[in-house]
C-alpha cells in the first residue's frame, strides 16, 4: 500500500524525535569521554540540526522509495480484500476470539460457498443480488439470513477474506499446540 506524503512527513517527525532525544543524551554522556566539553545550549543546538537534517533525509528517502516502487504495491483487489477483513474485525465485531469460536474450517467454507456462486451473476445480470440470495450452497455453515451474495467482485472479496479470517485462526491456534500436535498439523 503506499503511503501518502503526509504519512511520510509524520512517520519521519515521529522517528526523528526519538532521535533527537537519543542524540542528546549520547552527546551528554559520550562527548565528555572523548575529551570533548560542550554546553547545554550548544548540545541543543547541534541535536536541532542534526534533527533538521535526518528529517529532511527521512522523508526524501521514503518519498524516493514510493516513487520508484520500492515497496511491494498492493493491487486494488488486494486492498478490497484487506478493507474487508478490517471491516469484519472493526465493523461486525469479528475478531480472533470470535472467530475461534468457530469449528475448524467454518469460516473457510463460507468463503468457498461465496467464491462457488460468483458464477450466478452471469445467469443473473442486474438481478444478481436478489436472485442469487435462493442459491445458498449446501456447503453454507450457518443460517441461511448469513447469506448475502452482493455481486461478483464483491463477493469475491468476501470469499477471500473469509479465507484469509481461517488462515489467521489456522496460524493462531498453531502455535497454542503442543509440539505432538503442531506435527500433526
Amino acid at each position: 500500500m503506499k503511503q501518502s506524503k503526509l504519512a511520510s512527513w509524520i512517520e519521519s517527525i515521529a522517528s526523528t524525535a526519538v532521535g533527537f532525544s537519543i542524540s542528546l543524551a549520547a552527546q551528554w554522556l559520550i562527548l565528555p569521554l572523548l575529551g570533548v566539553s560542550i554546553t547545554l545550549s550548544q548540545n541543543i543546538t547541534f541535536a536541532i540540526i542534526m534533527t533538521a537534517i535526518s528529517i529532511a533525509r527521512g522523508y526524501l528517502l521514503r518519498r524516493i522509495f514510493e516513487h520508484f516502487g520500492i515497496r511491494t504495491k498492493i493491487s486494488p483487489f488486494m486492498q478490497a480484500v484487506i478493507a474487508e477483513r478490517r471491516r469484519q474485525i472493526e465493523v461486525e465485531g469479528w475478531d480472533a476470539a470470535h472467530d475461534d469460536e468457530h469449528e475448524g474450517g467454518e469460516i473457510a467454507k463460507a468463503g468457498a460457498a461465496y467464491a462457488s456462486k460468483v458464477d450466478l451473476h452471469l445467469a443473473f445480470g442486474a438481478d444478481y443480488p436478489a436472485n442469487a440470495k435462493t442459491y445458498c450452497p449446501n456447503f453454507w455453515p450457518w443460517d441461511f439470513e448469513w447469506w448475502k451474495p452482493a455481486g461478483f467482485r464483491r463477493d469475491l472479496v468476501k470469499a477471500c477474506a473469509l479465507i484469509l479470517a481461517e488462515g489467521e485462526k489456522f496460524d493462531r491456534n498453531r502455535k497454542r499446540k503442543n509440539p505432538a500436535q503442531r506435527e500433526a498439523a
